[in-house]
């Protein structure tokens, strides 16, 4: 029972620390000047993720329970990116 919990903790926490958002390069503009941003895709993926690890308590992030791939969606949308999935 407890190789089945520590399974399934494993997995969501690895399903979690792989997400990198889908956009459309297309469709991605800065919003204040409408110039294509996606040369930046990975500059501003790294810091949506080092926004949410420098503002989420340690013991948060190890238990799972905060939820990245939300806030990196939003944060890339936030930064102009048309976010797919």
């Amino acid at each position: 029972m407890k190789k089945l919990f520590l399974l399934i903790f494993l997995s969501l926490f690895l399903v979690n620390c792989s997400y990198k958002p889908l956009i459309n390069p297309e469709t991605s503009r800065d919003k204040h000047d409408g110039n294509n941003i996606a040369g930046n895709y990975w500059k501003d993926l790294h810091v949506c993720r080092y926004i949410h690890k420098e503002n989420t308590a340690l013991i948060i992030r190890k238990l799972g329970i905060s939820d990245e791939k939300a806030f990196v969606k939003k944060c890339m949308k936030e930064y102009g990116y048309t976010t797919l999935r």
